[in-house]
């Protein structure tokens, strides 16, 4: 379980935190669950157009971030479709996962483009490492 203590009993920061009771009466946070996947990094087919192919997933499992693995273009999409939510995850200086932009598949020319921006027309996921 990954666990953060309060500075004290007044205090917490995050709103993706949920206030939990740790044993002998400490306080702590815990994550609650953003998506059904969270994505950490990506690589794109090549340079100069910029579609992604792969993708680094890991499975949210409420009070951490599960392994990940790197799954396709097409099956991030065919997730999608299926109703699977995704966000970014970042990784902190501390080593701590911090929430990212919520992913949203778009049509737009009838391409489908995996984003988190509303106005581009290409795959486009802010702030992740290339794979």
């Amino acid at each position: 379980m990954i666990t953060i203590a309060k500075k004290n009993t007044n205090e917490y920061f995050g709103s993706v935190f949920d206030l939990v009771e740790m044993g002998n009466n400490t306080r702590g946070i815990k994550m609650s669950k953003w998506a059904d996947y969270l994505i950490s990094a990506i690589r794109f087919e090549d340079d100069k157009i910029k579609n992604i192919a792969y993708l680094k997933v890991h499975p949210d499992c409420g009070e951490e971030v599960g392994a990940g693995s790197t799954w396709t273009r097409d099956e991030v999409l065919n997730a999608m479709y299926d109703g699977k939510t995704f966000y970014t995850i970042l990784k902190s200086n501390t080593g701590e996962w911090k929430k990212g932009a919520h992913v949203a598949l778009v049509t737009k020319n009838g391409r489908s483009i995996i984003t988190d921006l509303e106005h581009t027309d290409m795959d486009f996921l802010s702030d992740l490492q290339e794979l």
